[in-house]
Parts: structure tokens; sequence; C-alpha cells
């Protein structure tokens, strides 16, 4: 095995590991052509690796495969991003919501178009708008890692104990003064920065 030291700057952008770089995740609870928007990459399809001292990518020449090395020592593999790669189990994407859902269900139980896009749409850089029915926007907001809520929200996300669930409370202060779908869009897109 011959390795060899990547030189890639100090961000270098790989393949979310939950997504295999797709941007969308599909699980048990994604019923047949439905995926959700990863939420560990935000729809990107990368996560940002930052390099320093103790943090390199090493490349085998003979196999081409690129190991994360951290102070020294192998700690696993990395696929370099190279654009959004593509699913062929998926027809239809949107945020997750923790329950478990097939697109027949919604669309049956009030999903319209903003609500599930097509997966052409996701990988022309649309984004669905949640299910407010179904979700928190706490919810999105914490897989996102964003904490600047505004209200005196227990962050709980539970349907059965919050006492603003169902209330427009929650989404009026997560879209501001968003008012137009291409507007909450925008403020969905913060996110996948």
């Amino acid at each position: 095995m011959y390795l060899k030291e990547l030189d890639l700057g100090k961000e270098v952008k790989c393949d979310c590991k939950d997504c295999s770089g797709t941007g969308v995740y599909k699980g048990w609870r994604e019923q047949r052509d439905l995926g959700v928007v990863c939420n560990k990459c935000n729809g990107r399809g990368y996560n940002i690796l930052n390099l320093n001292e103790k943090v390199q990518l090493v490349k085998d020449e003979k196999t081409g495969i690129v190991y994360e090395v951290i102070n020294d020592e192998i700690r696993g593999t990395v696929k370099l991003f190279n654009g959004l790669k593509q699913r062929g189990d998926v027809r239809y994407v949107m945020y997750g919501t923790g329950f478990t859902f097939c697109p027949e269900y919604l669309f049956e139980h009030g999903a319209n178009e903003i609500n599930l896009i097509s997966y052409k749409e996701f990988l022309n850089g649309e984004l669905p708008l949640p299910m407010t029915k179904y979700v928190c926007p706490r919810y999105i907001e914490a897989y996102y890692e964003n904490k600047n809520y505004s209200n005196d929200c227990p962050t709980c996300m539970s349907t059965t104990e919050c006492q603003y669930w169902g209330k427009t409370t929650c989404w009026d202060d997560f879209y501001g003064n968003a008012e137009t779908i291409e507007e909450k869009r925008e403020v969905l897109k913060r996110f996948k920065k």
C-alpha cells in the first residue's frame, strides 16, 4: 500500500455518509418512492472536513481509496464530493417528520406539490416546504443546528407534550417576514449553505 497525502486546502467537501452523497435520505420510514432531505448534510450531499496538522487525507495510489488520518492514525475512508449523486429509488422528496409515510397517504391527507416535490425538482435546487401538520419548525432547526429560538419554545419537539403544537406561532417565527412559497424556500436554503 502506497499512501500519498492529498493537498486539497483547509476545507474539503466529502460525500455525506448518511445519504451517500445524494442529499436525500431513504430509510425504513420512507416508504415506496419517497425520500427526505438529509438532515446530516441539509440536502447538499456533502459535509465539510476541516484539515489541519492533526487531520489529513491520504490516498492509496494503487486502489484510489482516500483515508482520513487523525493524529497519524487511519480512522476511516471518505469519498471526495464530486456533485450530487442520483438515486434510482426516489420519486418524491419531503422534509422528514419522524413519522412513517408513503406518498399516496400524504397526498390523501393534505400534502401537495409544495410539501412533496419531485426528485427532479430537488436535483434542480428546489426544496419542499415542511408539512406544518406533521412537523415542528424547531425539529427542523435542531437538526440543522440553529439554536436561535425566539419564543418560549421548550424544544421538546414532541407532538404530545408541546403547548405550541399545531399553532402558527412557531411557524411564523421560523419564516419571519417570508410570505410566498419562494420566500419560504429561501429561508430553508439558509440551512443548506
